[in-house]
């Protein structure tokens, strides 16, 4: 009877297991972003009739550069921070990254005082990239962190020869981070440390999930006690302490003795330094005399 009733509450608990996990699988990958965070006010606005992609290299069909467009434009206005992408066939070996930042502030690139905005440079012929962030918002939300993220997402794609799907991949990576919004130190530092909290991207626990967890583990406790608890009812109280008299009998006599002692000093560690007005992102100046941030690469 006893085993019967131990098999019915493990059924029961791997049937509470399993449904949190299907739920999960559902909502794996996604990821929500509202119009009330990141760099605007949240209220959207009309598509910018900047073009925000400039395709010199052919590298996209026409309907792939006007729904990349659309899709530019929509965050771009979201958000108060123009998004660029920019393909060239070669840069006659200047550059790459004095070529973006030019490239940027002579087409009047950026929105609001500080012309908040990034921009990514392709050139085929140099088999080079560059990433160019203005503006103080924008460089601090983009850090050297998040670039190398997104150029990481980007590369397997230009390598393979899939530019859509990279120049996508960077259309979804400056949503995700203008979505969250001007970043602390700290959470900075998670993420460079790659602890970045997953509390911060899921949202609080549902109150029903959050019981259900209890009690599993309430569940899962009481079977686990139970049957260690079985295994040690050999133990019987004692009436007598003759046991314990031949114990101490047997053992001698035991002393604890100071031998010595010695005393370790370790430096304690300083912290590091952010670097001035941008958190965790490096910046440099472009030949109009405005601040970037950014990197580059090949690939």
């Amino acid at each position: 009877m006893k085993k019967l009733f131990n098999i019915l509450c493990i059924l029961f608990f791997a049937s509470f297991v399993l449904l949190p996990l299907s739920a999960q699988a559902e909502n794996d990958g996604i990821v929500e972003v509202t119009q009330d965070e990141g760099l605007g006010n949240g209220s959207g606005g009309t598509a910018s009739s900047k073009a925000l992609v400039v395709d010199d290299a052919g590298l996209l069909s026409p309907s792939q550069a006007e729904a990349l467009q659309q899709k530019l434009a929509s965050v771009s206005a979201r958000y108060n921070c123009d998004v660029v992408l920019v393909t060239k066939a070669d840069i006659a070996g200047t550059n790459v990254t004095a070529y973006a930042d030019d490239y940027f502030d002579n087409n009047s690139y950026g929105q609001g005082s500080e012309n908040e905005g990034i921009l990514f440079l392709i050139t085929m012929a140099e088999r080079e990239w560059a990433i160019s962030t203005s503006g103080h918002d924008t460089i601090t939300i983009f850090s050297d962190w998040r670039q190398n993220q997104i150029s990481g997402k980007m590369i397997p794609f230009l390598k393979s020869g899939d530019y859509a799907g990279a120049f996508n991949a960077y259309a979804q990576s400056c949503e995700y981070y203008l979505s969250r919004g001007l970043p602390s130190d700290e959470t900075l530092t998670n993420e460079e440390n790659g602890y970045a909290g997953e509390r911060e991207e899921k949202g609080p626990l549902d109150p029903v999930w959050g019981f259900i967890s209890g009690l599993i583990g309430l569940i899962s406790s009481w079977l686990g006690t139970s049957a260690k608890r079985s295994k040690y009812r050999t133990v019987f109280e004692k009436t007598t302490a003759a046991g314990y008299e031949r114990l101490a009998a047997s053992s001698g006599n035991n002393a604890d003795r100071f031998v010595r002692t010695f005393t370790t000093r370790t430096a304690r560690p300083t912290e590091r330094t952010v670097s001035s007005g941008y958190s965790h992102s490096s910046t440099h100046t472009s030949s109009s005399g405005h601040t970037h941030g950014g990197s580059h690469g090949s690939f």
